[in-house]
């Protein structure tokens, strides 16, 4: 079964569990989105919406969308006046606190129906399934092969990330030739969900942590701990020797910025990858995220 298909049977399933049986007449089921303006989500989704609305004649999918800006917010006010729609488009780092705040409520799945998920994209609170994303989503850091040639700067692989110290230098390196306003673009103009979702990987990958994992009620000697804190020192320096930008980012420039040439590394994530790619075509390399110490590691999951 395709990924399209599953995701189909997915939306299914979970309008049958909010209305559960037939009903005689059309049943239209309101769903809110976050991506007006994305026409590429966008496309993937009237696809999904059309198809389902022609499979049968019990209910119709009605669309609502907001700017993704503003979009978490609204389900919010939403929720506290008790005017959520049928269905909502949700974040991966947002879905648990909302199933939490009851603002959601799990999803009655055949079984079988989410065999070829990859993990991540699967969206689970309290040994429960609330959401699944349309795709698995991944963070990398956004190079261009040329530049770091030219500075002698080795290109990292998945079985060989580069150290804490590696990346440093070549942030040092880059920043040196005088031709980039910033080594380093994080994305710091963005706010909400791409912080903890974007930042808290390179967080463990020091060893460190935002919480104590076998209680999950403390942060004391985790966020303050030894590791956590050696990691945030080295992360505010970025910012005071002037390697990546603070959170006065414009906005515009974290949308272009590596593309423009003002940036010549960007954490970014696979919805930036294919303008990268035809500004920059073979030019162009998508990099593991350094290893801080304990690994690898970046977030997964999607809307």
């Amino acid at each position: 079964m395709t990924a399209k298909k599953l995701l189909i049977v997915v939306l299914v399933t979970a309008m049958l569990a909010v209305f559960g049986g037939a009903v005689s007449a059309q049943e239209e089921l309101s769903l809110w989105y976050h991506g007006a303006g994305n026409e590429v989500e966008r496309t993937i989704l009237m696809g999904i919406i059309e198809d389902f609305n022609a499979s049968q004649s019990d209910y119709v999918v009605s669309l609502e969308e907001f700017p993704q800006a503003s979009y978490n917010e609204s389900i919010v006010a939403a929720a506290l006046a008790g005017e959520l729609p049928d269905i909502i488009d949700v974040d991966g780092p947002v879905m648990p606190g909302w199933a939490w705040a009851e603002y959601m409520q799990p999803l009655a799945l055949s079984e079988g129906a989410l065999d070829d998920f990859l993990p991540g994209a699967i969206g689970v609170w309290n040994d429960e399934v609330y959401s699944v994303g349309l795709w698995d989503a991944a963070v990398a850091v956004f190079a261009r092969k040329s530049v770091l040639e030219a500075n002698s700067i080795r290109i990292p692989t998945l079985e060989e990330p580069w150290s804490w110290e590696e990346f440093d230098a070549a942030l040092v390196t880059l920043q040196g030739t005088g031709e980039y306003e910033y080594a380093l673009d994080l994305g710091t103009a963005w706010t909400g969900e791409w912080y903890p979702y974007a930042f808290s990987p390179l967080l463990q990958s020091a060893c460190g942590d935002m919480i104590d994992r076998e209680t999950y009620l403390s942060a004391e000697g985790v966020l303050n701990g030894e590791d956590s804190v050696a990691f945030g020192d080295w992360w505010q320096s970025l910012f005071d020797r002037e390697l990546a930008p603070g959170t006065s980012q414009d906005g515009a420039d974290r949308d272009t910025g590596f593309i423009d040439g003002k940036y010549a590394l960007s954490w970014n994530g696979n919805w930036a990858a294919l303008p990268a790619l035809e500004a920059y075509g073979e030019d162009m390399l998508f990099l593991p995220a350094p290893d801080f110490g304990c690994g690898s590691t970046i977030g997964a999951a999607s809307w």
